[in-house]
């Protein structure tokens, strides 16, 4: 599929903001964390965002991708808000008639995204947030980030490679990894990059997040630079929100679409992680579920996979929830039907 083209729309401020959109119908909105904005570039080195977004136009739904101001192919402004990364947000609803949408925030766009929920609560139908924390200075209080925010002042270069390593660990060799640097080092220049991190690393949404009225699904994964704690507590300062903790992307993806095709008025939201075109099931559900068709106990799964007996309980109510069995039957029927054991 070739690149959708290049739109733009000015906020209220006279700011140039670029936007793509993938399909037609009820908008999806998806905000990366600020300020690795590029989605052109994103598009071109990511099969996993361009797959996702074709999947999503194939079942009636509009992918709308934008960069914020000073980022990407979006005006290269140099003085950066709260007040007006919404006002980007909302020029480009504005522009696209999205009279209610899905909106997806994650890490620095999780603020971003709560605050357009409070202040339009009529147009946000889903709100989905993506390793989210109540306060920067709080969650990015740790010796790794503090060390990097010092290099920050003085070598752009060697602060990306420090933020690499925090962000992928042992994983900064890896593909994803090597897509995030280029994004990254094309997003931004490291003048405005430092103004922007200045204003992100002072976002506090703990009193936002207990107005928020729409429906909200608070999803994390273990090891983050982000704790599970932080994203917890945001769960719950929101009213009825669900909180998840994925074990692997790919479930994060996932849980991220059941949670909005659940709900009324969605069609159902795609997995890339889909096994055999059958159902979306993660690595570790169908290493789990193989066991379980062949008669393993929970504890013997657990011991075989070196896992806790809980996580091995959890991920078995996942794959029950996801296939519709009722029982050690159903999925062994299931697994043996689709060829997965």
């Amino acid at each position: 599929m070739n690149a959708p083209p290049i739109q733009y729309t000015r906020t209220t401020d006279g700011v140039s903001i670029a936007y793509s959109t993938v399909g037609e119908g009820k908008g999806v909105v998806y905000m990366q964390g600020v300020p690795t904005r590029h989605f052109s570039l994103l598009w071109k080195l990511s099969a996993e965002d361009r797959q996702l977004a074709q999947q999503v136009a194939a079942l009636g739904r509009r992918w709308v991708m934008f960069d914020p101001r000073g980022m990407g192919s979006s005006a290269p402004v140099d003085s950066f808000s709260l007040d007006s990364f919404v006002a980007d947000l909302e020029a480009v609803a504005d522009q696209l008639g999205l009279s209610q949408f899905d909106l997806i925030g994650q890490t620095y766009s999780n603020p971003i995204a709560v605050e357009y929920a409070v202040r339009h609560p009529d147009r946000v139908s889903h709100l989905v947030l993506q390793y989210p924390f109540l306060r920067s200075a709080e969650a990015l209080d740790t010796p790794a980030m503090s060390a990097a925010r010092a290099l920050r002042e003085q070598d752009w270069t060697v602060y990306t490679g420090a933020v690499m390593h925090i962000l992928f660990g042992n994983q900064s060799g890896s593909e994803m990894a090597r897509i995030f640097a280029q994004v990254l080092g094309a997003a931004i220049t490291p003048e405005r990059g430092r103004k922007v991190f200045q204003v992100v690393d002072q976002f506090d949404m703990t009193h936002q997040a207990p107005r928020v009225e729409v429906p909200t699904l608070v999803i994390t994964e273990p090891d983050m630079f982000i704790a599970e704690r932080y994203s917890r507590a945001v769960a719950a300062a929101i009213p009825s929100a669900q909180f998840i903790v994925a074990e692997t992307r790919e479930q994060l993806t996932i849980e991220t679409g059941r949670f909005l095709s659940a709900l009324p008025g969605n069609a159902p939201m795609p997995s890339i992680a889909a096994t055999n075109g059958v159902v979306p099931l993660t690595p570790r559900e169908l290493e789990v579920l193989a066991l379980l068709a062949g008669g393993r106990s929970n504890r013997e799964i657990a011991e075989s996979l070196v896992l806790s007996e809980r996580t091995v309980a959890r991920h078995i109510a996942n794959i029950y929830s996801k296939i519709g069995a009722h029982g050690r039957v159903d999925a062994t029927t299931y697994a043996v039907r689709n060829g997965l054991v």
